[in-house]
């Protein structure tokens, strides 16, 4: 193989290609009462791609803000294949995280929906396009993109190691920090999708999440496989539950808070979930309430995925038989073994490996660790140490590898001399009676340097009060015992769905409860 032909190497584009080809009149997507082959879909994403190629120059970023629907996964494949950077956006972010994105990767394109139009970034020479109609600014319009002839050579595309997308993280206030993700980094989630989790031809996967987070994801390896897409319209959980039995879904991947509300929803128990095999869930710790419900409710057919930004989606997994111990009950905290090609060891704060049983950082080797941080070296250097990618999230491992996790690194507290893990005392809560989600914080305090706060959210019209709540704790908890707890009507959630702490640290006011 000659040198050029090894860099450009099978990029998922081309990956994609040959697998339109190969399942051509087979249903690649749906969304609402339309659908499109693998040969329609490729055809789309090839004229958007050719026209692409002739609006920009190689490299340069194209941001994508819209809420879920077929022409976000048509731009995710044409910039992929035309050599551009992708730049998703979640359709919830403010005017001023767009700005921030905005001004950090300069992208030369924005790409967004009306619900999204007010705020994209307005500056000089930028193409801002709506998905959904309307004339474009200072580019061609999409419909126009859309109907770009096919060239009759396609273009050589991106080589391997060039630059694929750039993932902003979430949760931290200040700068952004955009996660630079290379085709070979791609290439090596979708790698170890595809070995260890179990994606069939004949799946019909469910996306409710945000196509620009982890949804969009999922949907490449089920792609290459055959199967058939299906967008859940309103990504609602009430969609999602009229979807199972209408289309057959056999997969969905949900973040917790999603699995919550399904589980409790009132119709849940009468629908026929015969059809699942698989749901995903991750992105953040589940409560054991919840887990112990879905359990119930769709049998043992959970499977646990643990990533980050940093090393997307792909590090551990905890599969549908690792769920139970050996005494058949359901594990908690637990995120899995590492992935088949993915390297994990957990460290002290000096680098030394922490025997088994023991809390340590966890560190992860791979294929695709991110090249670094768009622009930011030093906080890159912080986290990628000796080609480990330092994740801050803290676990233990068992001496058969399963890893349990006790929380961020940031967030963990020393109260009395202790020290305290928020994920720990969480999941404690959640596997109360009527507690439905909560989250436990670290505020200063003068006689103990720092105390747990628990904020929780319970069901229905539960009778339950903080007092009581503690005092179930406190004999399994001691120390750990939250010394203040509120119970809120819900737990204020980000635009990705997880539990926002940093709005419930801007709280002024905490319960005075106190666990003497």
């Amino acid at each position: 193989m000659h040198e050029t032909e090894q860099a450009h190497g099978s990029t998922v584009g081309r990956l994609m290609g040959q697998a339109a080809r190969r399942f051509c009149d087979r249903i690649a997507l749906r969304h609402g009462g339309e659908s499109w082959s693998f040969a329609a879909f490729d055809d789309i994403v090839a004229r958007l791609a050719a026209g692409l190629s002739d609006a920009l120059a190689p490299g340069s970023r194209v941001a994508l803000m819209m809420r879920n629907r077929p022409d976000y996964l048509f731009l995710q494949a044409a910039i992929e294949r035309a050599g551009l950077v992708r730049v998703p956006v979640n359709a919830l972010a403010t005017v001023h995280e767009t700005r921030l994105i905005d001004e950090d990767c300069a992208p030369a394109a924005w790409f967004h929906d009306r619900q999204s139009a007010d705020r994209v970034p307005h500056r000089d020479g930028l193409w801002r396009a709506f998905v959904d109609g309307g004339e474009a600014v200072c580019g061609p319009a999409y419909a126009a993109l859309r109907a770009t002839p096919l060239p009759q050579v396609p273009p050589a595309g991106p080589r391997l190691d060039d630059l694929c997308s750039i993932n902003y993280t979430s949760g931290s206030s200040g700068r952004p920090k955009g996660v630079m993700l290379t085709h070979r980094n791609w290439a090596a989630v979708y790698r170890n999708m595809l070995i260890d989790r179990d994606v069939r031809t004949d799946d019909v996967i469910a996306h409710i999440g945000p196509l620009t987070h982890a949804s969009g994801t999922y949907f490449v390896p089920w792609f290459l496989r055959g199967a058939t897409n299906l967008l859940i319209d309103g990504a609602s959980v009430e969609g999602m539950l009229e979807a199972v039995g209408r289309h057959g879904v056999t997969v969905f991947t949900c973040v917790p808070t999603v699995l919550t509300r399904m589980v409790n929803h009132p119709r849940a128990a009468g629908i026929d979930f015969s059809s699942l095999r698989m749901i995903g869930y991750g992105a953040e710790p589940i409560p054991r309430n919840t887990l112990t419900r879905a359990l119930d409710l769709f049998g043992p057919i959970l499977v646990q995925n643990y990533g980050l930004t940093e090393a997307m989606m792909t590090c551990a997994t905890l599969g549908a038989g690792d769920h139970f111990d050996g005494d058949g009950n359901p594990r908690f905290g637990a995120i899995g073994r590492a992935y088949t090609f993915v390297e994990i060891v957990l460290r002290d704060r000096d680098g030394r490996p922490v025997p088994a049983g023991e809390i340590g950082e966890i560190t992860i080797r791979s294929d695709h660790v991110m090249r670094g941080y768009w622009g930011m070296s030093e906080a890159t250097a912080a986290v990628l140490r000796d080609g480990w990618l330092w994740s801050g999230d803290l676990a233990r491992m068992a001496p058969d590898g399963i890893i349990t996790l006790a929380g961020r690194s940031k967030d963990m507290l020393i109260s009395g001399g202790f020290n305290i893990y928020p994920q720990e005392i969480e999941a404690a809560l959640t596997s109360c009676a009527d507690i439905v989600e909560a989250a436990v914080l670290g505020v200063p305090d003068a006689d103990w340097g720092e105390i747990a706060v628990a904020f929780v959210a319970l069901a229905g019209c539960s009778p339950r009060t903080s007092e009581d709540i503690i005092a179930e704790l406190k004999p399994r908890l001691g120390i750990r015992t939250p010394k203040r707890l509120e119970i809120l009507d819900a737990l204020p959630k980000n635009a990705n769905g997880k539990v926002d702490k940093n709005a419930l640290r801007a709280r002024r006011q905490l319960s005075p409860t106190e666990a003497s």
